[in-house]
Order: structure tokens, then C-alpha cells, then sequence
């Protein structure tokens, strides 16, 4: 068997396996695309060549229904809201599906390209089982990026779809509210007009007031200046007052300072007098003992 032999063999029992493992995410993706979008036009899913296919073009023609009328979009329940989202959903997860597939053929033929460089060595003409393997190899991968630029278009061009919905209902939801809001800017332009003739009726009251209010404040500042004026007068003459009486109060104590000193003075002197007087008497009184006694004497003799 020859190389290139070999590396086919090994390239479509790989791609058969990549196959059966991906039915599954496949079918799954396909069935919740059905389920969701059973209402969609048959033709959009007739033009598909696979089940990804038939699964993404169900969703967007379901899609692209729901949205023809944007009017009747924009007023949708909840559940059309979510059956779009499912959808959507539903569409990611096939474009994941054979992202997944592709991602897995990449890495089985870079694999098999290892595996079929590693036999080639094992032959004679080795330079020629290697450029062989590189042919398959380079096929392969064209292929893929084919597959994969193919994958990515579609993808883009689901997207730029589903942004022109969301544009196309945002659209017809903002026509849909454009009453609304234009009540809604009437109320508050009348508001604040309304706001806008207090305001300068206010104004106008308040500048009309205002020599008014000017002339209570002067004379009340002018009542607050005399009350003060009188308490200060007042105060200065309770003041001359208490002085007056403090020079009082020190003349009268010293009055009594000099009185006090006047009558311990005369205490002092009638203390010595009386000293004197009672020296005196207990003198005499001691003459006339000793003269009795020395008479007393003299008649005994």
C-alpha cells in the first residue's frame, strides 16, 4: 500500500468518526430549531443541504417572519420574545456544533499527517512519501478552510441579520412610543411654564415687597439700637452709682477705723489711770498696816 494510500485510509476513517461524533450535537441543534421555529416557511428550509443548515435556515426564516411586521414586534408577548431567543440560541449552538467538527478534523488530520510522516520513514523513497503525505495534508486543510470561511460567513451574515431585526423592532418600538413621548414632553414643557410664571410672579411680589421689608428691617435694626442704647446709659449710670457708693462704703470704714483707734486709746488710758489708782491705794493701804502695827508694838512696851 502506498503512502498516499495509507494517509487516505487514515483520513476518512478520522472524518468518519468526526462524523458520528458530531450527529449527535447535530441532531440536538436541528430538534431544538424545529421545536422552536414550527410555525417558520418550509421553503427557507427546503434550500438547506444539511441538517446544520436546514436548523439555521428554519431559525431565520422563523426570524425574519416574526420581524416583517414591526408594528405587531414591538407589542409582542413575552413568549414570541422567547421563542426569538431560543432561536437565536438554537442557531449559536449549530454554528457551535460544526465549529466543533471542524476544530476535530483539524486535529485529526494534523494526526494523520504525523502518523503518515512517521511510515514514510519506514520506506525507501522517503522525500517522495513525504511530499505525498504533505499533498493529502495540504488538501485537507484546504478543504477545511473552505468549510471553515464558509462557516464564518454564515455566521456573520446571521448576525448582521438578527442586528437588523433588533434595529428594525427598536425602530418600530421608538415609532411605536414617538405619542407617548411626545405627550410625555408637552406635559413637562407645560410644567415648566407653569413653573416659570410662579417663579416670576414670586419675583415680582418679592421686588414689590422689598422697600417694605426694607423699611421694617431698618426699623427694627433702629429699635435694636435704641433698646441697646438705653441699656448701655443704664448700665454706665448703674455704674456711677455703685462708685459712688463703694467711696461711701471706704469713707464710712475709715470712720470707723479711726473711732475704734479713739477708743482703744481710751481704754488704754483709763486702764493705766486705774492701775495708778489701785498702786496708790494698796500703797497707803500697806503705810497704814505697818503704822498699826508699829503702834500695836509700842503699847505693849
Amino acid at each position: 500500500m502506498t503512502p498516499a494510500n495509507v494517509f487516505s485510509t487514515v483520513l476518512c476513517r478520522t472524518a468518519l468518526m468526526a462524523c458520528v461524533c458530531a450527529a449527535p450535537a447535530l441532531a440536538s441543534a436541528q430538534t431544538v430549531a424545529s421545536g422552536v421555529h414550527a410555525g417558520a416557511s418550509p421553503t427557507v428550509g427546503a434550500t438547506s443541504s444539511s441538517p446544520v443548515n436546514s436548523a439555521v435556515s428554519t431559525a431565520a426564516g422563523s426570524s425574519v417572519g416574526v420581524s416583517a411586521n414591526p408594528t405587531v414586534s414591538s407589542f409582542a408577548s413575552p413568549s414570541a420574545s422567547s421563542a426569538q431567543s431560543d432561536a437565536e440560541a438554537a442557531q449559536q449552538d449549530a454554528f457551535n456544533a460544526r465549529q466543533t467538527v471542524l476544530n476535530r478534523r483539524t486535529e485529526e488530520y494534523t494526526y494523520n499527517y504525523q502518523v503518515a510522516e512517521h511510515e514514510c520513514y519506514s520506506h525507501f523513497f522517503v522525500n517522495h512519501c513525504l511530499g505525498v503525505a504533505r499533498k493529502a495534508m495540504y488538501a485537507a486543510k484546504d478543504d477545511i478552510r473552505t468549510e471553515q470561511l464558509k462557516l464564518n460567513a454564515e455566521e456573520r451574515a446571521l448576525r448582521a441579520q438578527q442586528r437588523d431585526e433588533r434595529n428594525a423592532l427598536r425602530d418600530a418600538q421608538d415609532q411605536a412610543d414617538a405619542p407617548k413621548r411626545a405627550n410625555n414632553e408637552k406635559v413637562n414643557q407645560a410644567s415648566f411654564d407653569d413653573k416659570q410664571r410662579q417663579h416670576q410672579l414670586d419675583e415680582a411680589s418679592r421686588i414689590a415687597s422689598q422697600p417694605k421689608t426694607e423699611a421694617a428691617a431698618q426699623a427694627q435694626y433702629n429699635q435694636k439700637q435704641a433698646d441697646f442704647q438705653t441699656k448701655l446709659d443704664q448700665a454706665h449710670a448703674n455704674a456711677q452709682k455703685d462708685e459712688q457708693q463703694r467711696v461711701e462704703n471706704v469713707d464710712r470704714f475709715n470712720a470707723k477705723q479711726v473711732k475704734a483707734s479713739e477708743h482703744q486709746e481710751s481704754v488704754k488710758q483709763r486702764q493705766a489711770k486705774a492701775a495708778t489708782a489701785a498702786a496708790a491705794s494698796a500703797a497707803a493701804a500697806s503705810a497704814a498696816a505697818a503704822k498699826s502695827a508699829a503702834a500695836s508694838g509700842a503699847g505693849q512696851k
